[in-house]
């Protein structure tokens, strides 16, 4: 009669070789980081250079909508609020190198050493936001400055009329398919694919 201990070793060996292979298997099939474009109903998949392309293009695209802004805004010397957000460290040295007069701050409970994030609420100068918002993209070398664009928010003032800011809207729109053209035109990881994105682009 075979013992127990003669099944169960065996058993337990191969199920850990088992998992290691199927652990290596998924792994090694990981999908690659990808993006999916809907424009104007024609939907593709950016692979590769085409996914690092977009991802520059996101940058790009918060750029220009604050560089839109600040150019409604006019006056350098115009009070302009703002938001930011981020760990607490970085939300503070933005704060003190750019004149950021702050009216609000909260940080949220890093209690448990997890979360690390504050949220502040400010205003500054419009001609220092110019400078803000262009510094920011041109030295993005530093993983806080590349962060800097999306984390600022450029609240509702009254110096951007409601007409600006649908036309700032109609501008972006127009830049962004602009350089999704550019990115299918040079098809360098770009493919065909199945239409999944909630995002419709349409050239109008």
């Amino acid at each position: 009669m075979i013992s127990l201990q003669k099944l169960v070793i065996p058993g337990i060996v191969i199920g850990l070789a088992g998992g290691t292979i199927m652990f290596i298997l998924a792994f090694s099939y990981y999908p690659q980081k990808h993006v999916n474009i809907n424009l104007n109903g024609n939907c593709y998949e950016f692979l590769g250079n085409a996914y690092e392309d977009y991802k520059v293009l996101e940058l790009e695209e918060e750029k220009e909508v604050k560089r839109l802004q600040t150019q409604a805004i006019g006056d350098p010397r115009n009070i302009v609020p703002i938001t930011f957000s981020g760990p607490e460290k970085d939300t503070s040295d933005f704060a003190n190198a750019n004149n950021i007069n702050i009216t609000y701050k909260k940080s949220l409970d890093n209690s448990t050493a997890i979360i690390d994030k504050a949220i502040l609420k400010g205003t500054i100068l419009n001609g220092d936001l110019k400078n803000l918002v262009n510094n920011s993209y041109s030295n993005n070398t530093g993983s806080f400055s590349k962060t800097v664009l999306f984390s600022l928010g450029i609240q509702s003032n009254p110096h951007i009329t409601s007409e600006e800011s649908l036309q700032i809207s109609k501008n972006i729109n127009q830049f962004t398919i602009n350089e999704i053209k550019k990115i299918i035109g040079n098809n360098d990881g770009v493919t065909k694919a199945e239409c999944r994105s909630k995002i419709v682009y349409e050239d109008i």
